[in-house]
């Protein structure tokens, strides 16, 4: 696969540097023919694979509610014997090489998982209707088994299930608001983003240690904590600190100033951070998000004075010349190297 990639980009860089004439047709052919284009079948195999696992599964799942009569007893005794299924399938294909099938197997075991503890949580609820424990439950189950059985895609599952359960839980405990999810009081989720953040950078240490079977992990963890983040610091900058999303108007115009200052702070250290630690995903956090901080004030204290013809017109002027600045200072790349 890494063969088939190498090909693949020097038959890019090849035909990008003959159409800037830094080669003839003839060199540029001799060239080309040592790296043959060739087809890596690998990315579709790996998406057939899991889409196949997910129909299995679904018509499994149909044919038996066809077949017997559903009870929420007989559903958690199937989803316990097909999460044994799955995990055993998914160590057995990994073990035979089939890496990416095995890992959607094993991926399923941990949807089938969080169905099986809100099937439990329906037979057994007491009425106080705290569904989020459930997650959190889920979340204390997965996060192991995703380095038990060195399963990144369990990693993330994991990562999103413990954000539903936090935003769920503080939701639940002060009467559920009107975005429990919504990221209402957005402080919150920005404290744990940075929490993220921070678990991040010490996985990173530990990969060339004991955690070195999970090299490039912190990847993971770093880009969940950047993008709950960056959200917060969005939301904050629009609406402030408060529980409905609603009432941004309340705000006072220092604290909405103030959380400007901190969104564009954090992305200009992020970006030098990223430069620095050559850490392409904090230099894309950091323009993404700079970008959206540049156009939300835009449009929202800008745009609506130079009317919605004339301001929608200047919005896509300045976004065709970033994109030419861009292509220019890609190409300055291309012929210096």
């Amino acid at each position: 696969m890494i063969g088939f990639s190498f090909d693949r980009t020097m038959q890019r860089e090849l035909r990008e540097m003959l159409r800037l004439g830094l080669l003839d047709q003839a060199k540029a052919d001799e060239l080309l023919a040592r790296y043959p284009a060739r087809h890596d079948w690998t990315a579709l195999g790996r998406w057939f694979g899991l889409l196949g696992a997910i129909s299995a599964a679904l018509g499994a799942t149909i044919l038996l509610q066809e077949i017997f009569v559903f009870t929420y007893e007989k559903l958690a005794i199937f989803l316990t014997v097909l999460i044994g299924g799955l995990f055993a399938g998914g160590a057995r294909l990994r073990a035979r090489a089939y890496e990416w099938t095995g890992r959607g197997l094993e991926l399923l075991g941990a949807a089938a998982i969080i169905g099986l503890s809100f099937t439990l949580g329906m037979i057994f609820d007491s009425g106080s209707g705290n569904w989020p424990a459930l997650l959190l439950i889920d979340w204390l189950i997965l996060l192991p088994l995703a380095y038990a059985r060195r399963n990144p895609w369990r990693l993330i599952v994991a990562i999103v299930i413990f954000f539903s359960w936090f935003g769920g839980m503080t939701g639940y405990t002060s009467g559920w608001g009107m975005y429990w999810f919504g990221m209402n009081l957005p402080l919150r989720f920005l404290a744990v983003g940075l929490l993220l953040i921070g678990i991040a950078a010490l996985h990173r240490l530990a990969e060339g240690g004991g955690l070195a079977p999970y090299r490039s992990w912190f990847r993971i963890w770093l880009a969940a904590g950047l993008f709950f983040s960056e959200m917060s610091l969005w939301l904050l900058s629009l609406f402030g600190n408060y529980g409905e999303i609603m009432s941004y108007r309340v705000a006072s115009a220092v604290e909405i100033v103030g959380f400007n200052l901190l969104w564009a702070g954090a992305n200009v250290g992020l970006l030098l951070a990223g430069t620095r630690l050559q850490l392409r995903m904090a230099r894309g956090f950091a323009i993404t998000f700079g970008i959206i901080h540049a156009y939300t004030l835009y449009f929202w204290q800008v745009a609506g004075y130079l009317g919605p013809i004339f301001g929608t017109f200047l919005a896509g002027a300045v976004t065709l010349w970033l994109v030419l600045k861009l292509e220019r200072a890609r190409r300055a790349r291309m012929e210096t190297t």
